[in-house]
C-alpha cells in the first residue's frame, strides 16, 4: 500500500474526482471534515431512502413477492420514496394515537363503561363532581354536605366520587391522603370505537404501502445511488483547497500507482507518492491465494482482519482452525451432514461458494477424527469396516488430552518461529527463540501437572535458557529505560504461557462433552425401545432432538474454542491485535453516471 496526495487546480476539481472514480483505486481520506449544504441534502435524501426501504421491509412475506414483480416503467423512484415516507409517517401517528387511546382504556378498566358529558351536564345543574384516588383500606370522611361514593377498586387504590352543590376546594381535608384522579376527554365507548377506527386506518395504510412493495428493487437501486452520491460530495467536500489548488490525501496498491501516475499526467495533477509511516491508520487489502480462499468467509462472519502493520497469518488460521473443529466436534456422521450441506450449497447459492468450500473442509476434518476414533453417532457396534478406522490409542483420554497440549505447543511455538523470522537479523530475534524454548517447557510442566507424567531432566535448563534470553534480548539497550516494566512482569508472563498450554485441554473437554451428550440421548432412545410404533416414534423423536441439540452445541463451541484459539492464545504470542480496516477505494458504480452528471450542474 502507497501513501498518494493529488493536487489539481480547484476549477478541475470534479473533472479530477471522475476519473479518481473510474480508476477505482485509491481510499480518500478527508483532509477536512466534509461539510456543506448539498451534502447534507444529499444525506438526508439518503436517510429518507432508507428509511421507506426498512419500512417496506417490516411488511414481511406478502411484500417480498410483490417486489419481484416488474414495478412498472413509468415508476419515479424519488416520488415512490417520499409516498413511503409520508404513509410510514402516517402509520407512526395512527400507531402511537391508538397506543395512547389503549393505555387510557387500560387505566380506567376498572371504573367499567361512564359518560364524560355527564359530569359536565351536572356541573351547568350546579351539582360539582370531583373523582379522586386513595390508597385501598384508607377510610376517608365527606365533610357535612358533601357526598364520598366508592366507585372503583383495584389492588392497592381506590377510586372515589366526591360531589356536592357549589365549588368544591380541591385541598378538602377528607381525613386521609388522596390525589385527583385524571378524567379523559372522551367516555371508553368513545375510545373504544377510536382505536376500531385507528386500527382500520392502519389496515388502509399498510395496504398501501404493500401495494408500493412491488417498487423495492427500484428504491434498493435509488438509494445505492444516492449513497454513492453521498460518497461523492464526502471526498469533494473533504479535499483541501489553498491559492485556488485543491488536494486530496489517501491510500493505494502499490500496483495501481502505474496507472495513477498516467491519468496524474494526462490530466495535469501534481501527484506524490510515498511509503505509508509508522502509526498511520492504513486500510488493509490481502489477496488471498485461491487454496486459502475459505478463510476470507471466517473472517468476514467475524468482522476481523490484520492491521496494515501487522502479518497476515490466514493460512496458519485455516490449517488450525480446521483441525480444532474436527476435535472439537469429532464425530463422523456429523462430519457428513456437514459435508452433504457444503455440496448443496456449492451447487445452489453461487455466491456462498466460498463458505461453502470451507464447510466442506471442516467436514472433511470432523469426519476424519470421527472415524479415528470410532465415534458414529455414538453406535457401540460398528460394521468391520468402520470399526478398522478406529485407532485404540485415541480411545485413552490421557493420550487425547496429551495431544491437545501438544497441539497447543506446536500452534503456540510457529507463533514465536515466524516472530524471530521476521525479528532477523535483529538481535530481538534471540528472545522469540527464548519465548519458544519456554514454550516446550510450560508443554512439560503441563502434562506432568495434568497428566502426571515424569518432567523430562533437561526442563529447568530448558526453561532457564529460555527465561535467559528472554531477559537479555527482550529489549533493545536503547529501549531499557522505557520498557523496563516488560521485565518487571516476565514472571506473570510465564504463568500467562503456561495457562495458554491448559487452555488447549478445552479441544478434549468439548470433545467428551459431545460424546456424553450424544451417549445420553441414545440410552435414553434405546430404554424406551422400538418394540411398537408409539415406543418407536417416542425414540426417534428423542434421538432427533438430542442429536439436533448436540450439533447447536457443537456450532457454539467452534465458535467459541476454535475462535478463540486462534485470535486469542495464538494471535497473543503472535503480536497480533486485529486492528486493520478494510480497503474501501473511492470507485464508481456503473448506475451511477446520470445522477453524478446532475450533481455537477
Amino acid at each position: 500500500m502507497k501513501h498518494v496526495t493529488l493536487l489539481a487546480l480547484v476549477k478541475d476539481r470534479d473533472q479530477a474526482l471522475e476519473e479518481l472514480r473510474e480508476l477505482g483505486s485509491v481510499e480518500v481520506m478527508p483532509v477536512q471534515a466534509p461539510s456543506g449544504g448539498t451534502l447534507e441534502e444529499a444525506r438526508e435524501r439518503l436517510a429518507r431512502a432508507e428509511r421507506a426501504l426498512e419500512g417496506i421491509s417490516t411488511l414481511g412475506q406478502e411484500a417480498e413477492s410483490l417486489s419481484t414483480q416488474a414495478p412498472g416503467s413509468d415508476a419515479n423512484a424519488d416520488q415512490v420514496i417520499e409516498r413511503v415516507t409520508g404513509l410510514l409517517k402516517t402509520r407512526a401517528d395512527l400507531a402511537e394515537n391508538r397506543q395512547t387511546l389503549q393505555d387510557e382504556l387500560e387505566r380506567l378498566a376498572s371504573l367499567g363503561d361512564f359518560d364524560t358529558e355527564a359530569i359536565a351536564k351536572l356541573a351547568e345543574k350546579g351539582v360539582t363532581v370531583r373523582v379522586i384516588e386513595a390508597a385501598a383500606g384508607q377510610r376517608l370522611v365527606a365533610p357535612s354536605g358533601l357526598g364520598l361514593q366508592p366507585i372503583a377498586a383495584t389492588g392497592d387504590a381506590a377510586v372515589y366520587a366526591l360531589y356536592g352543590r357549589g365549588d368544591i376546594d380541591p385541598a378538602i381535608d377528607l381525613g386521609g391522603t388522596y390525589v385527583p384522579f385524571r378524567l379523559p376527554d372522551h367516555s371508553p365507548a368513545q375510545m373504544r370505537r377510536l382505536v376500531h377506527e385507528a386500527d382500520e386506518s392502519l389496515a388502509g395504510v399498510n395496504a398501501r404501502l404493500l401495494g408500493l412493495s412491488a417498487h423495492r428493487s427500484l428504491l434498493s437501486q435509488r438509494a445505492a445511488e444516492i449513497a454513492e452520491d453521498v460518497r461523492y460530495l464526502e471526498v469533494r467536500e473533504g479535499m483541501g483547497a489553498a491559492e485556488g489548488v485543491c488536494y486530496l490525501e489517501g491510500y493505494a496498491p502499490e500496483e495501481s500507482i502505474d496507472a495513477l501516475r498516467e491519468s496524474a499526467g494526462r490530466f495535469g495533477w501534481g501527484l506524490l507518492v510515498r511509503s505509508p509511516r509508522s502509526g498511520e491508520q492504513v486500510p488493509t487489502l490481502i489477496r488471498y491465494p485461491k487454496i486459502i480462499q475459505p478463510i476470507k468467509t471466517l473472517f468476514s462472519f467475524l468482522r476481523i482482519l490484520p492491521g496494515y502493520w501487522e502479518t497476515d497469518v490466514s493460512w496458519t488460521v485455516l490449517v488450525f482452525f480446521t483441525l480444532f473443529v474436527g476435535l472439537l466436534i469429532g464425530d463422523a456422521c456429523y462430519g457428513l451432514l456437514m459435508v452433504a450441506l457444503a455440496i448443496v450449497l456449492f451447487v445452489r447459492v453461487k455466491r456462498a461458494r466460498s463458505a461453502a468450500v470451507l464447510l466442506l473442509m471442516l467436514g472433511l476434518s470432523v469426519v476424519f477424527f470421527g472415524a479415528v476414533s470410532g465415534s458414529w453417532l455414538g453406535i457401540k457396534n460398528l460394521p468391520p469396516f468402520l470399526a478398522s478406522l478406529k485407532i485404540d490409542w485415541l480411545a485413552d483420554n490421557q493420550n487425547v488430552m496429551n495431544l491437545s497440549f501438544l497441539i497447543g505447543a506446536v500452534h503456540l511455538s510457529i507463533a514465536h518461529v515466524w516472530n524471530s523470522i521476521t525479528e532477523f537479523p535483529r538481535a530481538t530475534f534471540l528472545a522469540q527463540i527464548g519465548w519458544l524454548l519456554i514454550v516446550w517447557a510450560m508443554y512439560f510442566l503441563a502434562s506432568s501437572i495434568v497428566l502426571g507424567n515424569p518432567l523430562p531432566t533437561f526442563e529447568f535448563y530448558l526453561l532457564g535458557a529460555g527465561i535467559v534470553l528472554v531477559i537479555v534480548f527482550m529489549t533493545p539497550a536503547s529501549e531499557l529505560k522505557g520498557n523496563m516494566m516488560n521485565h518487571f512482569l516476565l514472571p506473570l508472563t510465564l504463568v500467562s504461557f503456561f495457562t495458554d498450554i491448559i487452555s488447549y485441554v478445552r479441544l478434549f473437554a468439548v470433545g467428551v462433552a459431545t460424546v456424553a451428550v450424544m451417549d445420553a440421548f441414545n440410552g435414553m432412545a434405546m430404554s424406551i425401545g422400538f418394540g411398537n410404533v408409539l415406543t418407536a416414534a417416542a425414540a426417534i423423536l428423542i434421538l432427533v432432538f438430542g442429536h439436533s441439540l448436540n450439533l447447536v452445541l457443537a456450532a457454539l463451541a467452534v465458535l467459541v474454542h476454535a475462535v478463540r484459539l486462534n485470535t486469542l492464545e495464538f494471535s497473543t504470542h503472535k503480536g497480533l491485535s486485529w486492528s486493520g480496516r478494510v480497503f474501501r477505494p473511492f470507485a464508481r458504480s456503473a448506475f451511477t453516471a446520470e445522477s453524478t452528471a446532475q450533481l455537477k450542474g
